[in-house]
């Protein structure tokens, strides 16, 4: 899903990694995805995450909070599942157990998109999901659904951070979002029209540009403090 803004990335002489997650070891605890990230990356990086990806981001800062410069988050949030939540996600697993990919992604597809998104779009975040087998995408979402309440540690983070979110974001819509950048204590908050919950997919343009702006404002402060 991060295909376009890899390219720019590197393009720019960014250096990137993109960890498919769960990976072959679909543990159910993000934790443990943090653990392995951690050894793959030797020195300091920038998280750059979506939806799940921002709550690792969490998990990442709480293990190795000194590595972590800057930070962007894009249609995510800071709290725990609601009970609500994790009821919808034990039906989402019973799905995907007794019913295969096709039900749960039918269930999935109208809450991931904006009204309007490019029927391309659609088709090729299907096909990402679809490289998943089932187990991994059960542990995603039990992953997911077992994640701790973050706000005390957005509260902490005090680095430049970017919080993105899709205008019509249904899963973690745009008033999370404010949240979010409300706790950080350094953040820019963008909202991006015509996108849903994937907007890194619905509009790669966009986000490619927002993530240039937040890099070289870094490396502007970078250039400043050694001035």
């Amino acid at each position: 899903m991060w295909d376009s803004q890899v390219t720019a990335l590197d393009q720019a002489e960014f250096e990137t990694v993109s960890p498919n997650l769960p990976g072959r070891e679909p543990d159910d605890d993000l934790g443990s995805w943090a653990e392995r990230l951690l050894e793959l990356l030797p020195g300091p990086f920038i998280p750059i995450g979506c939806s799940m990806g921002g709550y690792l981001i969490f998990e990442l800062w709480r293990r190795a909070r000194s590595r972590i410069p800057a930070a962007v988050f894009i249609d995510t949030r800071a709290g725990a599942d609601t009970p609500e939540v994790r009821e919808g996600r034990a039906e989402t697993i019973r799905v995907l157990e007794d019913e295969g990919f096709d039900s749960f992604w039918g269930l999935q597809q109208p809450k991931l998109f904006s009204p309007n998104a490019p029927p391309g779009v659609v088709d090729r975040a299907r096909a990402i999901a679809a490289e998943q087998r089932i187990p991994n995408l059960v542990a995603t979402v039990r992953a997911l659904g077992a994640r701790p309440d973050s706000h005390e540690t957005a509260a902490e983070m005090e680095i430049p951070a970017l919080v993105v979110v899709g205008e019509q974001d249904q899963l973690t819509p745009p008033a999370e979002a404010r949240e979010l950048a409300g706790l950080l204590p350094t953040a820019r908050l963008v909202t991006v029209a015509d996108a849903g919950h994937l907007t890194p997919l619905e509009q790669p343009d966009q986000v490619k540009e927002e993530l240039f702006l937040f890099l070289s404002s870094l490396a502007s402060l970078d250039s400043g403090a050694s001035s």
